[in-house]
């Protein structure tokens, strides 16, 4: 199983000078070599040449090129050849993944043909395909290969990479040099044994929603809410006051002229912002880094407890689509949400721990009683927490009603085989499981913080007792029966 291991590098001025410089040489000959993709694409719309075609659209085609525009322009040699060759190669990626989606071979339907890409938009990564070659790991450093001096003699730089005891009994097969937030790290591609699949014992259905990150059900009659990142929030807000204040600075404050290498105006210019507009810009990509890498671990540990726990999770297939009645609704449900991130932790976790992850068909799971089956034909509004079966008299909390209804269904229908004596001791109107213990999991710096929110004989207890007794994580909603929905 392969699998990436990123590692911050800590590098000097120096240092930091060179790296920018091989990735400047990058994107350079990345645009070099689109115009010339351009040229010879409009050559064969009016000509419909093969060989055009097979420099165009072949996969190595544009890398052949390389060794050429290096003898042009002497200054890619200073860049080592692993760097460059992958940088053709991934424009060509970008052509063919173009034209794969003209063809409705891609699940990108709307991929466009590549564009010109701007460096200081985004820094150019430098991509060393060939195990250790290009880059070595002694001790704690990284050693990378550079081009070729003046001298003719191969250059090298050694940077500083604390955590390179990640890597220790691991044979990496690929480094690639990124930039995020102007911190840099060496993300390496390592080839991990995968674990046996371990024998299914307990097992838990979530309910994905956005009044918190999901609520859980398991096989043992314990019902888990767990809590959203309630700090996101007030990141976001931090986030809006930064490009408030850094768009109100000023964007083109000098004009500078591009000169090539020998020092010579190129005829080219371009706008240098104000110093008070990139001290915001770096406060605010330092600040967006570390919104990522803090929504990272809270998955993380989400889903480490959870397989910890449980040997299957399953959870409802629901995905935000963009909706919401207000602008702060919908920047709640898009850029708050960790559903999708935290269903593919969940399925990286589970392979890596030998556990198993699946997610199961949710339509119909909040409406319907988990106890009698019966449907409500106008569903159930957002706004309502909790609701009372006409049929059955049955009260339900929402979320707790659809994981039951999640778990049921992969009781009914897995291929895999629990034993009776997994299930909790029924009552009337429970189904394949009654609920005897609520617990809301709140994320923590130290861990997962766990607090009981009440016990009960099977029966549900409402959204309203459970916040007056416990001050449950719950919106404080009146219970309403299906017919007031």
């Amino acid at each position: 199983m392969k699998t990436a291991i990123k590692i911050k590098l800590e590098p000097t001025e120096k240092e930091i000078a060179i790296l920018d410089s091989q990735s400047r040489m990058c994107n350079w000959l990345y645009n070099n070599l689109l115009s010339t993709a351009n040229e010879l694409r409009q050559n064969y719309i009016e000509t419909q040449s093969q060989d055009i075609a097979k420099i165009l659209y072949s996969k190595r085609g544009l890398r052949n090129l390389v060794p050429g525009i290096k003898t042009e322009h002497p200054f890619l040699k200073t860049v080592y050849s692993s760097p460059l060759k992958n940088t053709a190669l991934r424009l060509t990626n970008s052509i063919q993944t173009y034209q794969k989606s003209r063809k409705g071979k891609h699940k990108s339907k709307n991929a466009g043909w590549p564009q010109f890409r701007s460096w200081k938009a985004g820094w150019f990564s430098l991509f060393y395909d060939e195990p250790n070659k290009g880059y070595k790991i002694v001790g704690n450093t990284l050693e990378l290969s550079l081009g070729t001096g003046l001298d003719r003699k191969r250059n090298t730089i050694t940077i500083n990479m604390p955590e390179a005891q990640a890597l220790k009994n691991l044979h990496s097969s690929n480094c690639r040099i990124v930039k995020q937030a102007n911190i840099f790290y060496a993300v390496f591609t390592v080839e991990r044994a995968i674990i046996s699949q371990k024998p299914i014992e307990k097992m838990i259905a979530l309910d994905p929603n956005h009044k918190n990150l999901a609520y859980g059900v398991d096989t043992q009659g314990k019902a888990i809410e767990i809590d959203s990142p309630w700090w996101l929030k007030k990141y976001d807000k931090r986030m809006d006051e930064l490009k408030s204040k850094r768009d109100r600075c000023q964007r083109k404050s000098q004009l500078i002229f591009v000169k090539d290498e020998n020092g010579n105006p190129t005829g080219k210019h371009y706008w240098k912002a104000s110093k008070r507009y990139e001290k915001y810009d770096s406060t605010l990509q330092k600040g967006l880094a570390k919104r990522r890498e803090q929504t990272k671990i809270f998955c993380y540990t989400v889903a480490n407890r959870l397989f910890r726990e449980y040997d299957r999770v399953i959870i409802g297939d629901y995905t935000p689509q963009g909706g919401g009645i207000t602008t702060a609704m919908r920047r709640a449900m898009n850029n708050r949400s960790l559903i999708g991130r935290f269903k593919s932790t969940l399925s990286w976790v589970g392979l890596k721990s030998g556990k198993s992850y699946d997610e199961f068909d949710e339509k119909g799971t909040t409406r319907s009683c988990h106890a009698c089956g019966y449907s409500c034909p106008e569903g159930i509004a957002p706004g309502i927490r909790s609701w009372t079966c006409p049929i059955c008299q049955t009260d339900h909390l929402r979320d707790e009603n659809a994981a039951i209804n999640g778990l049921q269904r992969e009781l009914r229908n897995s291929p895999i085989k629990l034993d009776e004596k997994l299930f909790s001791s029924k009552v009337p109107s429970s189904g394949l499981v009654s609920i005897i213990e609520r617990w809301a999991w709140r994320v923590l710096p130290s861990g997962v913080f766990k607090t009981p929110r009440g016990q009960n004989d099977g029966s549900t207890i409402s959204a309203k007792k459970l916040n007056r007794r416990h001050g449950s994580l719950l919106p404080k909603n009146d219970h309403l029966t299906c017919d007031q929905v």
